[in-house]
């Protein structure tokens, strides 16, 4: 049986998401990622023999930021230092797979195949938010913690949280976050109670994962964020019918959330904690030493690493995997570690690119169903961009994640543009 070509690219993402998720720890994933390469490279080059000018076009405004990536690793080989030049090159690789299925993934697209390619995506990534909240039942089941120790302690004592598929705490609830717009898309296209049950069920499960995972920020912040954006569109008429809401809301939270809210972050006010330790010990010394020594390129696709070495950021003795180079919490900080401030500026690029498509997407008059997945994803977007802030999105199935919603996005757009193309060529 003849394999259509635009399967290639979607089906190879999506086995990167599943096998680079950590609860699996498949290590094979680097070497399979090395022989997609070829093959990805293949499919380009017969991709762009048969799509139009306007394909390129679209996918080229979907993916500019990307594009300069390569050029950057190639500048990168000779203007860092070139005792990180070999692991800047082991570590480009997955980089330059990632590029490669994003844009074959969006050179797929096409009033035949984009369709299959959206319910294809959301489907995996509805798959991977399915699997990582259920395991939480039996996550709590199996801590020795009781709740009235994990109530008192919250926030106060470390390596206590509760953490699945994403094997660590902070990755398993940003990215339940990230996810959960789709959970909430795809309940609201169900009719009758069910819709309704699901959704509530949904409302009171989630905070309680939240809760018990130990991740405050996405519980006090992201978690209402994404819930408010999600449900109002951004127009006077709504801000107005929503003012009773905030009230209400307002003196529920001073009146019974607020001291929790406050006393779970008691050591960061202090000066104290996670926080206070991440921005003195770990993001100013990075930051400075690429400001002084590799400002424009930073030190490579692995310079974080590189940079931790020599500055001693690692674990002290005696904690777990001691002597471990300290993960740096935020993406931006280590773009810039890594990349320098052009790689920043191509991600924080990529990022509003895909932030101004799905809002324009989501204002899109003509549709509700286009304009409530286009919300759907804004609301994703914005919740990859707290993770980023935060912790660990650089992960590799937070890459993933990342290049799956600008697929998506990309097809929400593509269906528009077909859609309006139809409309045109009907009235002439």
């Amino acid at each position: 049986m003849k394999i259509k070509i635009f399967y290639i690219p979607i089906f190879l993402l999506v086995a990167d998401l599943l096998l680079s998720l950590p609860q699996f720890n498949l290590r094979v994933i680097g070497a399979l990622r090395v022989a997609f390469i070829p093959l990805l490279v293949l499919v380009l080059i017969e991709q762009l023999r048969k799509v139009d000018e306007k394909r390129i076009r679209f996918t080229i405004s979907m993916s500019w930021p990307l594009l300069l990536l390569p050029i950057l690793f190639l500048f990168q080989i000779v203007a860092i230092p070139s005792s990180a030049v070999s692991t800047h090159l082991s570590g480009c690789t997955k980089y330059i797979s990632w590029c490669l299925l994003y844009l074959c993934g969006l050179l797929s697209l096409n009033s035949q195949t984009t369709r299959q390619v959206r319910h294809i995506l959301l489907l995996t990534l509805l798959f991977v938010f399915l699997a990582t909240i259920v395991q939480y039942p039996i996550l709590l089941q199996r801590s020795s913690e009781s709740l009235s120790s994990i109530i008192s302690s919250y926030g106060h004592q470390e390596d206590k949280d509760i953490f699945g598929l994403f094997g660590a705490a902070n990755e398993d609830a940003n990215s339940l976050m990230t996810l959960f717009p789709l959970s909430l898309f795809y309940i609201s296209q169900k009719r009758g109670s069910k819709r309704n049950l699901w959704k509530v069920f949904l409302l009171l499960y989630i905070p309680i994962i939240l809760f018990f995972n130990g991740t405050r920020t996405a519980l006090f912040i992201t978690f209402p964020l994404v819930i408010f954006l999600f449900h109002f569109s951004l127009s006077i008429k709504n801000l107005i019918k929503l003012v009773p809401f905030l009230i209400t809301f307002v003196l529920i939270y001073s009146l019974y959330v607020a001291d929790f809210a406050g006393s779970s972050f008691s050591k960061e006010s202090e000066g104290e904690g996670s926080w206070g330790f991440r921005v003195e010990r770990v993001w100013v010394p990075a930051s400075n030493y690429t400001s002084e020594n590799s400002p424009l390129f930073g030190f490579g696709s692995r310079g974080w690493e590189y940079v931790c070495l020599i500055n001693g950021i690692v674990r002290g003795a005696g904690e777990l995997n001691e002597f471990e180079v300290v993960p740096s919490h935020n993406v931006y900080v280590w773009s810039y570690v890594s990349w320098g401030f052009f790689g920043l500026f191509i991600y924080i690029a990529f990022l509003l690119t895909l932030l101004k498509e799905s809002f324009q997407l989501s204002i899109f008059p003509q549709e509700k169903e286009v304009a409530l997945f286009g919300q759907t994803l804004f609301c994703c977007v914005v919740a990859y961009c707290i993770w980023a802030s935060i912790s660990n999105a650089y992960i590799e199935s937070g890459w993933d994640i990342l290049f799956v919603l600008g697929i998506l996005i990309a097809s929400l757009k593509m269906t528009v543009l077909l859609n309006q193309n139809r409309t045109y060529l009907s009235n002439r």
